[in-house]
């Protein structure tokens, strides 16, 4: 279980720097943190993960990932426009797309939680 917290701690870390980055370019560069070394560490994270994956703790702690995972970033987004930054990827609190995949990724995931708790109710009985 602690391999799970530590990987979610290390992919929000890694998110929001590559989010800094995109929305205050040169950033991470001034830093000494080369942004390809990001996108390895997302990878390394992902193998990490899949090598690891436990159905009973992504059951258990399913809806506290999707909303930590979805909410963060949008959270970052505003912060950092507020801050004054720009997105140079398009990844921005005023896109109309990011709104609508934002809302859709909590719905299903909203909607799977649901499946898995009738289903739960359904074997108990």
């Amino acid at each position: 279980m602690k391999t799970y917290w530590l990987i979610g701690i290390v992919v929000l870390v890694d998110m929001t720097l590559l989010l800094v980055d995109d929305y205050f370019p040169g950033t991470l560069r001034s830093l000494g943190i080369p942004v390809w070394s990001l996108y390895a560490l997302l990878g390394v994270l992902v193998l990490v993960s899949t090598l690891t994956h436990n159905p009973e703790l992504e059951k258990r702690f399913g809806l506290h990932t999707l909303l930590l995972l979805s909410v963060y970033p949008m959270l970052v987004m505003v912060l950092l426009t507020l801050l004054g930054g720009v997105s140079k990827s398009g990844l921005s609190v005023t896109s109309p797309l990011l709104w609508i995949l934002w809302g859709a990724v909590l719905w299903m995931g909203w909607r799977d939680y649901q499946k898995d708790k009738e289903q739960d109710e359904q074997t108990l009985d």
